[in-house]
């Protein structure tokens, strides 16, 4: 019987990791179709639509755009002619990139974040309209901690935080822990009541916590349908500000700084998949929205760094020297993989010491 039950385990496993794996290039192809879209509608010529790095497995022609899969699953690219200033193309060419309206080029870099926020809100809309409205729910109130002092109960639901909406997506933590050991205001549902609970956080291991244990996953009756849509369109612009918001917490070193890279990322989608649809669906609708808003910061190789240029281009009514701009992107891409090998050999240790501590 246990040998059944461990196969049965780890056949979940193996198809949650699956899912993942899915999960994670379904957003890095919606990104990319996003630029390949309005590329093509705004006239410019596309060489290349590639998911995945490297040597192609397999490649298509189709029209003048060879489409293909590559063995390096960590992202992907639009080959748009003379977008690259390194390349080879006809300068008079009135369809390559550079040749194109500043406007085209301002909807072509902007198009790969849209589609991803757009994403997320359609995500949001399954989950709001099938499933319901996460929310949050103590299952556990440890003894001698801030929240008994203040009364707080088993199955309490937890909506407001210092007047902030608290769901799965906008923890309560992230409020704790910004509060300084100020007293915090939370609403809560009791019974079918709700009410306010004053609690002042406390300072564990430089981390301030009010000693509750959540119980995710539970969920409201579905929303009607017009709700759903209201309530899904402001998703991605809730998740924005919020990841900002934290981010800024982590530049003032209010919050102790952590990021995930790819590892990371799929562990954390394959523990949502083994939890269920709707945990799945939450951990895709808030990666699509952060990869959206990560792509429109202002920094060097992303899009956000490309607008930038695109701006002061706009503002001088010339286009910035385009090797100079090459040589601005090449130093940021350098500078972003270097953040992202040190990301994953962190990944790589504590995946490894979570291997060993099962041993």
């Amino acid at each position: 019987m246990r040998g059944a039950w461990r196969q049965r385990l780890l056949g979940l496993s193996a198809v949650s990791l699956l899912l993942a794996i899915l999960g994670l290039a379904l957003l890095i192809v919606v990104h990319e179709w996003g630029h390949f879209i309005v590329a093509r509608l705004c006239g410019m010529r596309v060489e290349r639509f590639s998911i995945g790095f490297g040597k192609p497995l397999i490649a298509v022609k189709r029209g003048d755009t060879i489409f293909q899969i590559a063995p390096i699953p960590l992202g992907g690219f639009v080959q748009i002619t003379g977008m690259n200033p390194h390349e080879d193309f006809d300068r008079e060419d009135p369809f390559v990139y550079p040749n194109r309206p500043r406007w085209m080029r301002l909807s072509v870099l902007v198009a790969g974040p849209f589609a991803n926020y757009i994403t997320a809100s359609i995500l949001a809309l399954v989950m709001f309209g099938v499933y319901g409205v996460p929310s949050l729910k103590i299952e556990e109130v440890m003894p001698n901690t801030a929240a008994e002092r203040a009364g707080f109960k088993n199955g309490d639901e937890l909506l407001e935080a210092n007047g902030q909406a608290v769901s799965v997506r906008n923890p309560i933590t992230q409020v704790i822990a910004a509060s300084g050991g100020k007293p915090v205001a939370i609403k809560i549902q009791r019974q079918g009541k709700e009410q306010i609970v004053s609690v002042v956080p406390e300072n564990q291991s430089g981390t301030f916590r009010i000693g509750v244990k959540i119980a995710g996953g539970s969920l409201h009756q579905p929303l009607p349908f017009s709700d759903a849509v209201v309530l899904s369109a402001r998703v991605p612009y809730d998740l924005s500000i919020h990841f900002l918001d934290g981010f800024w917490q982590m530049i003032t070193g209010k919050q102790k700084a952590a990021f995930s890279g790819p590892i990371g990322i799929a562990q954390r989608m394959k523990q949502a998949a083994d939890n269920g649809v709707v945990e799945f669906l939450d951990i895709l609708i808030m990666l699509s929205a952060y990869l959206g808003l990560f792509n429109l910061l202002p920094v060097p190789a992303l899009d956000g760094g490309r607008v930038l240029f695109l701006l002061f281009g706009s503002i001088g009514r010339r286009d910035v020297n385009a090797k100079t701009e090459a040589t601005v992107h090449m130093v940021g891409l350098m500078l972003l993989l270097g953040v992202f090998v040190l990301v994953t050999f962190s990944d790589i240790v504590t995946l490894v010491k979570k291997l060993v501590g099962m041993t």
